[in-house]
């Protein structure tokens, strides 16, 4: 299975839902103007700022713009809901990198925490 979803698509599909909170921002402020009557006037606006993901993992992850048109894709489809679709199939069983390296991380036991008098810890 791993084979069938890389790393690659992991992240490509982080920075898709970082970037699907941003697009989906934007255009809950655009259905607000006058000529936003219909639901296509509303689809066709997403699917044309959904390209502005190309620019945001250009910009802000230093991406090539196949990664990023690759992003915009997932944007406009809807990154988060493609996520929860592949954790429920049990296609991907996924920790981001900075999780699974812990070699600067301290643990402290549980009892060798120290109270304070008023009981917070």
């Amino acid at each position: 299975m791993d084979i069938l979803v890389t790393d690659k698509i992991f992240n490509l599909l982080m920075i898709a839902t970082t970037f699907s909170v941003i697009l989906m921002s934007l255009i809950q402020k655009i259905k607000t103007l006058d000529f936003m009557k219909t639901n296509n006037h509303v689809m066709i606006a997403n699917f044309i700022l959904s390209f502005l993901g190309i620019l945001f993992s250009m910009c802000f992850y230093n991406l090539n713009w196949i990664d990023g048109l690759w992003v915009s894709l997932f944007s406009f489809i809807g990154a988060p809901s493609l996520y929860q679709l592949l954790k429920k199939q049990n296609v991907i069983n996924y920790t981001p990198k900075s999780l699974d390296d812990c070699r600067g991380c301290i643990t402290i036991k549980q009892e060798n925490i120290i109270k304070r008098k008023d009981g917070v810890s």
